[in-house]
């Protein structure tokens, strides 16, 4: 076995900790203007909200952008904020930054805003009213769309026609107006985007960038320039709605939601008495190079068997502990057009049973599946426990690679219990025990007890890859690399599995290395045997239309939900604002929103 030192691995596992922590650092309320008291002097609160249609965020950082980086020593601001992944409308992000919730909920879908449920979740300004009748809301559009069905509530609604006329009436309007909220919408670097492409190589897109930037530092400069400007206390907001189509080039693209160009946008949240605050793109993964073999479903039909003399070397019994891991990339299912691009239903990649999933009446066994975005454990066999019982993981990201564990612990009580692991972080989304349910809850940190005496014992061989059974049409249909499979004879805890899930390989530091049985690291790049590298010398042997790939992927990819956690997102605007004229969120509402805080 090759020897394996990680340089990385306490920076994997830190922002693994980071991930899952996160979301209570961000409950937080912005910081406002001070409260009355001895010595303290009240500013009004104001808002001056500027949205760049099409601004992708790399570009605006890359471009020659001096007003708006003049801004960032008083910021937090980020060049990698996020649009909605799966919208490349203007609309839809719009009413993201407007209303505060995603488009589940606002229902706006398409430029022409067929089917809104913007009666239901009006804009932030209309919210805003029903609290506090006296704030004045003075918002100005490039975009007719825009100011047609995104500013109600507003005091002054007007719709310019082009970027210049904004900026003109904008300059003209914080001149003397006492609007609380100032708005203004531009749509010439979306414009120019869609004429050539959304980077800086094109002369067209970098200009637009550059002519927004000086338009900024008119408005900036007019702003700074009120009679009143000592006695306000301003949070300026500047960010896009999205960003554009641009093929980036193969080494900058590590297939996360952060190569998404048209997701890439920029947000700067300025108040003279922050701090400077970076959010920098999070970690996507560690890079991991290797050769794999890629198993692909019916016709195909590529699968690899351990021999049935030696498969009945892993069988556990009913006293033994055990853990199984695996390094899966599952890639997108071709033949899936409604449920998202990486949706699988049911099938097997990895097992101890001839057949996946229920109702095969096979008795005994155990597998891992893909089941819809994630995955599940599924056992089956024993006294009191003859159906079986499908654990369900947490989803995980496609074109990349993933660590699934399963850990099956005899306890003091002499009951079995389970764990589930994907990337490291234990956790289950069903409630065990008959059907499993649909798999839609959040993922849940917590064990399960299985009911009975569980023993999975059989005579069916130890598999990877494809098998029938238990498989939802063209929805079931594998498309994985898998690498890195291994077994121990023990139940690992969560701080090892935790500690090591996203490491590429293992050596004799790991702790549990003694309790190693079986280690096939698949990684020959050629030919029809996978060598086992632990003490049993069980070899796989490849059958049917499988095909050995190189890759240089991302190892342990945190899901999108987690990863939008840190970052900004559109929907977060409105309670940016609302925190900061300190009117407190509705639970009717529905917001979806994170607010942000400066150091």
């Amino acid at each position: 076995m090759k020897k394996f030192k990680s340089q990385w691995l306490g920076l994997s596992a830190l922002a693994l900790t980071l991930v899952a922590s996160c979301s209570s650092d961000f409950d937080k309320v912005t910081p406002v203007s001070p409260e009355l008291g001895a010595g303290a002097k009240y500013k009004i609160p104001k808002v001056l909200y500027i949205i760049a249609d099409g601004a992708r965020g790399n570009s605006v950082r890359e471009a020659d952008v001096p007003s708006l980086k003049s801004l960032l020593p008083n910021s937090i601001y980020t060049w990698n904020s996020l649009a909605d992944a799966t919208q490349q409308t203007n609309a839809s992000n719009w009413a993201d930054m407007i209303t505060g919730v995603k488009k589940e909920k606002h229902g706006v879908v398409s430029e022409d805003f067929a089917g809104n449920k913007l009666a239901e979740f009006p804009s932030i300004f209309e919210r805003m009213k029903s609290i506090n009748q006296n704030l004045r809301i003075a918002t100005f559009a490039s975009s007719s769309a825009f100011k047609t069905r995104l500013t109600g509530g507003a005091d002054v609604s007007e719709l310019m026609g082009n970027d210049l006329a904004v900026k003109n009436r904008m300059v003209e309007f914080l001149a003397t107006d006492t609007a609380s909220i100032v708005l203004g919408q531009f749509d010439a670097i979306d414009a120019a985007g869609k004429a050539s492409e959304y980077d800086n190589r094109s002369v067209t897109y970098k200009s637009a960038i550059q002519t927004f930037d000086a338009q900024v530092g008119e408005i900036l400069t007019a702003v700074k320039a009120r009679p009143t400007y000592a006695k306000e206390n301003w949070l300026v907001i500047i960010t896009s709605n999205k960003g554009g189509q641009f093929a980036l080039p193969a080494a900058l693209d590590d297939k996360t939601i952060f190569s998404n160009t048209t997701a890439n946008t920029f947000t700067i949240i300025y108040n003279a008495d922050y701090l400077q605050t970076f959010i920098a793109k999070p970690f996507v993964g560690n890079n991991w190079s290797g050769n794999s073999p890629r198993y692909l479903g019916d016709p195909e039909k590529a699968v690899a068997f351990v021999s049935a003399e030696n498969s009945k070397l892993f069988n556990f019994g009913d006293t033994n502990s055990f853990t199984i891991s695996v390094k899966v990339k599952k890639r997108k299912n071709p033949n899936n057009v409604s449920r998202g691009d990486y949706y699988y239903q049911w099938p097997s990649i990895l097992g101890k049973k001839n057949n996946s999933g229920w109702g095969n009446g096979e008795g005994p066994g155990w597998e891992f599946s893909l089941l819809q975005d994630g995955w599940r454990f599924f056992v089956s066999g024993g006294k009191d426990f003859v159906n079986g019982w499908e654990l369900q993981g947490a989803n995980f990201s496609g074109d990349s690679w993933h660590d699934l564990t399963a850990v099956v612990e005899l306890k003091p009580d002499g009951r079995k219990y389970c764990r589930i692991y994907t990337d490291g972080v234990m956790g289950m989304r069903n409630d065990v025990g008959g059907s499993g349910g649909s798999g839609s809850n959040p993922t849940a940190a917590k064990e399960a007890k299985f009911d009975g005496m569980p023993n999975f014992d059989n005579n069916a061989p130890l598999r990877l890859g494809w098998t029938g059974g238990e498989i939802d049409g063209s929805y079931g249909k594998i498309d994985v690399n898998l690498a890195e499979f291994k077994i121990f004879k023990a139940a690992l805890p969560d701080n090892v599995v935790k500690q090591y899930a996203c490491d590429p390989t293992i050596d004799v530091s790991h702790p549990y290395y003694s309790s190693l049985i079986g280690y096939w690291p698949s990684s020959e790049g050629a030919g029809s045997k996978i060598t086992d590298q632990g003490p049993l010398r069980a070899d796989f042997t490849l059958q049917g239309g499988y095909k050995w790939e190189q890759f240089t992927d991302l190892l342990c990819t945190p899901a999108l939900s987690n990863v939008s956690l840190l970052v900004p997102k559109n929907a977060d605007i409105p309670a940016q604002i609302l925190s900061w004229f300190n009117i407190a969120r509705q639970a009717s509402w529905g917001l979806d929103g994170k607010v942000w805080i400066s150091k």
